[in-house]
């Protein structure tokens, strides 16, 4: 009888581990507002970077650009 109690016990243990790991795959599978708040902070993030990149793009003078011919070349 003891050695059919102590079988048992590692099916039991089996059936909590299984379960165990159940719950926590669905835990991890749960998308709670504090992780959208991280995901939406990561994005504006990135969107801010590449705006900066953009706009430093845009203010970089071009080799062939030099200012004589603005104002000066319009007084013929």
């Amino acid at each position: 009888m003891a050695a059919a109690a102590n079988h048992l016990i590692p099916e039991q243990g089996k059936f909590r581990r299984a379960l165990a790991a159940f719950t926590t795959g669905l835990q991890a599978l749960d998308y709670t507002s504090f992780d959208y708040t991280l995901d939406r902070i990561e994005y504006l993030e990135r969107e801010v970077a590449r705006l900066k990149d953009e706009l430093g793009e845009s203010r970089e003078p071009n080799p062939g650009d030099d200012n004589r011919g603005g104002v000066v070349g319009l007084e013929h």
